[in-house]
């Protein structure tokens, strides 16, 4: 019976505090959901063992809860909450920085929530769950993040206002309503900050990580199957946007790494060496690349590029566009590339060797087959379209599952499974190449692309990763060769009914049945680009041509705070104004209204209302005092007495006692003595 008392009132153990300011079983459970929630934002970065702890004394503390009982002694708290720092400090080595932060607060956030007796100690919880959504949004960038977020504090707030005084009294709902409120209120604080808070050389969103956020994708190795993982996945690698023609399908091949060394299995990229100069031919097509975060320094442009504003970016010796250091943030890159680009200079001698070179006796049946179709077709175009025409007739397969290969990948894919993805097609290509004294090297990147026409720009997603092939012909210089495209689509294995052309803007049969959910993808996913365009990127240069706009003359810091403190001020006064209008009650009906505007009338003249009067009385001690204004105040007073207590006062009577207060203006001062 004690249990289910104690229980009801939140007390805990008898003299332990007041009642009324112990927590409950009902309000442990919604800051515990709140906590969860936020640090759901936070369980791809948190260690797992801290996520595990932080859950296993929410459980704990509500368990004991629920059975009327209070938090664990102290000396069980002290040792877990040294065992647990402990821990944390031996696996991060420090307590500073993002990561190891995060993790700390949410673990001192569990830790708090076990010893949890009074409200006092969930304001404390309440705290660092908004600080957890803070680090949240410092180590995200999506828009969806910080939705969700928005709806985690929301949530959090109106918890926390349930804890006041008053709790009894608000339900859910209101508390939901004023949280919102209060939500609505702080936008334009934040906005004002966000507009005019001075940015210093970039945009002030994310703090710099170490890049274990950043999203993976092609490597600078390969071997066959590789890519067979990507093609699986539906990941943004990035965006492209025309600002001109659009290049044909067969055009559209977005180069990446590319790969020299062949040790009879893999192929690896190497060292620079000098590139002959290129002769820029037909059409020229301008875009701008929107690539997402990942580990490497390669920037994917079309071939063949000629020139980017990629800071401190450059070609390398295989037209691979680099910059000195990882891609750790989204990154717009404008550049420029021609269809057709021929050498200008024969190939050196050590270019020549490095991209003939194959290791001796490795793949020896292959190398035998190069020989053979090279005697039969002794010029280097006859024999490129040889080796085609082999793929073409022979059953080669394409599939997203090949069979495993062992130690002479080549050999056993040629004459053996014939069953390969993009990766085992362009390695086994560029073998028969080189075998036969042809220059060929592999280009790994991506082909194709998925138009978005709600907003006019091309998704290239980590499915369409591909792999192709490069041979040098005298006199024309590196060719692009596609052995893939070589397979008929009918002999697709896998994802025969699921995979259409890169170009093609539906890429399932599912999504042919249901457009309407492919048409809300592609809008969702061009909000997400406008929300790293225009939000994320907001910089120095877009706040100075912010003022521009505004017609501030000579834009620096110093009128960016001067804009800021404006903008501050002006959201503090209607703070101030909404709050005092909101804690000034007035009252609901006109008749009440008017009867305060008349005491208000009547005490500017010295014959103020006293709060223990009623309507009558009050007119009986004014008639007393101004006998000239008796008539008058008594039929007002009179009249609001009726209206005041009348079961159904008619609406003319209502008004025309406001017209008749609107119009009584009592002037000077004859009180009698």
């Amino acid at each position: 019976m004690n249990a289910l008392k104690a229980r009801a009132t939140g007390s805990g153990a008898p003299g332990s505090g007041a009642p009324r300011d112990r927590v409950t079983f009902e309000q442990l459970s919604w800051i515990s959901a709140c906590l969860g929630l936020t640090l759901l934002a936070h369980v791809t970065t948190l260690p797992v063992w801290v996520t595990a702890t932080v859950v296993a004394c929410a459980v704990l503390r509500l368990a004991l809860a629920a059975r009327g009982r209070d938090a664990p002694p102290r000396a069980i708290r002290l040792t877990l909450s040294a065992l647990a720092i402990g821990l944390l400090f031996l696996q991060l080595r420090t307590f500073n920085g993002l990561s190891a932060g995060t993790a700390l607060l949410g673990l001192i956030a569990g830790l708090k929530l076990l010893e949890t007796r009074k409200r006092r100690d969930i304001y404390v919880i309440t705290m660092i769950i908004y600080f957890l959504s803070l680090a949240a949004l410092l180590q995200g960038e999506s828009f969806w993040l910080l939705s969700y977020l928005v709806g985690v504090c929301w949530l959090t707030t109106s918890t926390l206002l349930r804890l006041t005084n008053a709790a009894h009294s608000i339900h859910r709902r209101t508390s939901v309503r004023y949280a919102g409120r209060i939500l609505a209120q702080a936008l334009p604080l934040a906005v004002a900050f966000w507009l005019f808070f001075p940015r210093f050389g970039g945009p002030l969103w994310q703090l710099p990580d170490n890049g274990h956020g950043a999203t993976s994708g092609l490597s600078d190795t390969m071997s066959p199957g590789d890519i067979t993982d990507l093609a699986m996945s539906d990941e943004v690698a990035f965006r492209v946007r025309f600002s001109g023609p659009t290049p044909p399908l067969e055009e559209r091949y977005w180069r990446g790494p590319v790969l020299h060394d062949f040790d009879g299995h893999a192929w690896h990229r190497t060292g620079p060496v000098h590139a002959p100069g290129l002769l820029f031919r037909g059409p020229a097509y301008h875009y701008t690349v929107s690539l997402e975060p990942n580990q490497h320094n390669w920037i994917f442009v079309l071939d063949w590029p000629s020139e980017s504003n990629a800071a401190r970016g450059f070609l390398t010796s295989d037209y691979m566009l680099v910059q000195p250091s990882p891609i750790l943030q989204p990154l717009d890159v404008t550049a420029t590339s021609y269809a057709h680009a021929p050498a200008a200079d024969p190939l050196s001698a050590t270019m020549r060797a490095r991209d003939t070179h194959l290791l001796a006796g490795r793949n020896p049946r292959s190398v035998r087959l190069a020989h053979e179709m090279r005697d039969a077709h002794p010029e280097a175009l006859d024999y490129v379209h040889a080796v085609l025409q082999m793929f073409r007739e022979q059953p080669f397969f394409y599939t997203l599952t090949p069979p495993l290969l062992g130690a002479e990948p080549v050999d056993e894919f040629l004459f053996g499974s014939k069953r390969g993805f993009c990766g085992h097609y362009a390695s086994a290509f560029a073998t028969l190449m080189r075998a036969a004294g042809i220059p060929a090297r592999v280009v790994t990147g991506y082909q194709g692309g998925t138009y978005n026409r709600f907003a006019d720009y091309w998704i290239v997603r980590q499915s369409d990763a591909h792999a192709w092939d490069e041979v040098w012909i005298e006199g024309q210089g590196w060719l692009r060769v596609d052995p893939t495209s070589m397979i008929a689509p009918e002999r697709v294995e896998h994802g025969l009914n699921d995979i259409v052309s890169p170009g093609h803007e539906l890429t399932s049969r599912w999504q042919q049945r249901t457009p309407w959910l492919t048409d809300t993808r592609l809008r969702l996913d061009a909000l997400q680009l406008l929300w790293r365009q225009r939000i994320l990127g907001f910089d120095q240069n877009s706040q100075e041509k912010l003022l521009g706009l505004l017609h501030v003359p000579e834009p620096d810091g110093q009128k960016l705070a001067i804009a800021l403190a404006v903008c501050l001020i002006l959201g503090m006064s209607w703070l101030t104004w909404s709050v005092r209008r909101e804690l000034h009650v007035r009252p609901a009906d006109p008749v009440s209204r008017a009867y305060d505007r008349l005491c208000r009338r009547l005490a500017a003249v010295g014959l103020p209302r006293m709060p223990q009067e009623g309507a009558e009385a009050f007119a009986a001690r004014v008639a007393a005092q101004r006998p000239d204004l008796a008539p008058s105040i008594i039929a007002l007073c009179r009249c609001y007495t009726q209206l005041r207590y009348a079961r159904d006062p008619t609406r003319d009577a209502a008004a025309a006692f406001v017209s008749a207060v609107r119009a009584f203006r009592p002037r000077g001062s004859r009180a009698s003595s």
